[in-house]
């Protein structure tokens, strides 16, 4: 069955703001773990959800995994992002769909923050 990732980001008007999320995507795929990875924006910026999952099912996706992949749960981990989800299994009834968790607190975010922070004293 064949596996479409949707790596979901909130967007940015400053381009600056939206490239880290496809060097993200790239380095996920080069894993070759999923048959297919694409980038998504929440607003400000495009593809949006709805885009990004109507290509990987024409693509051929039977299942669709949504990553946000925002820091903290808010207002949109914990409303929007399901709401647009529950919209695309109505259109797309055949195709099996996962909400991953986000980010959160973990450690690995944390030695992350670490090494910035060594970063700027030592630089």
């Amino acid at each position: 069955m064949k596996t479409g990732v949707v790596v979901l980001a909130h967007g940015s008007k400053v381009k600056s703001g939206i490239e880290g999320l496809f060097t993200i995507v790239d380095m996920l795929r080069a894993m070759n773990k999923w048959d297919m990875v694409e980038a998504g924006f929440l607003q400000l910026a495009k593809p949006g959800l709805t885009e990004v999952v109507e290509d990987l099912i024409e693509k051929g996706a039977k299942r669709v995994v949504v990553m946000p992949l925002l820091l903290f749960s808010g207002n949109h981990v914990l409303k929007d992002i399901p709401e647009e989800i529950e919209q695309e299994r109505k259109k797309f009834p055949e195709v099996e769909f996962f909400y991953t968790k986000n980010i959160g607190a973990d450690e690995r975010i944390a030695q992350i923050a670490a090494d910035r922070i060594e970063e700027a004293i030592n630089h």
